[in-house]
C-alpha cells in the first residue's frame, strides 16, 4: 500500500498520459482503418476487433472520436482513433 504524501499537484506539474500519436491512416469506405502508416512502415490492418465513439466535454472543448482496437498479422493490436471534429488519426496505444 501507498501512503498519502499529502503534497499538492499544481497544474504545471501534470501531465498527460499515454499521449496519442499522429498517424496516417488508410480508410475503407465505412470510414474503418484499413491500413496505418507508423514510421516508414505501411502496416495492413487484419481486423477490426472492437471500435466505440465518444463524445465529451461539450461545454470546454468539443471531443468526437471514433476508436478502434485493430489486429496486425503478427498479431499485435493498437488502438486506433479518429478526432471526428478534424478528421485527424491518431494511434492512442499497443497492445500485446
Amino acid at each position: 500500500m501507498v501512503t498519502d504524501s499529502r503534497a499538492q499537484v499544481r497544474a504545471h506539474q501534470l501531465r498527460a498520459l499515454n499521449r496519442p500519436l499522429p498517424v496516417d491512416v488508410v480508410a475503407g469506405s465505412r470510414g474503418e482503418p484499413r491500413a496505418v502508416r507508423i514510421g516508414t512502415q505501411l502496416r495492413k490492418v487484419e481486423r477490426v476487433k472492437d471500435r466505440w465513439r465518444i463524445d465529451d466535454e461539450w461545454w470546454r472543448e468539443p471531443i468526437h472520436r471514433m476508436y478502434y482496437l485493430v489486429e496486425f498479422a503478427d498479431g499485435t493490436q493498437e488502438t486506433l482513433y479518429q478526432d471526428l471534429v478534424d478528421q485527424t488519426w491518431y494511434k492512442q496505444r499497443e497492445w500485446r
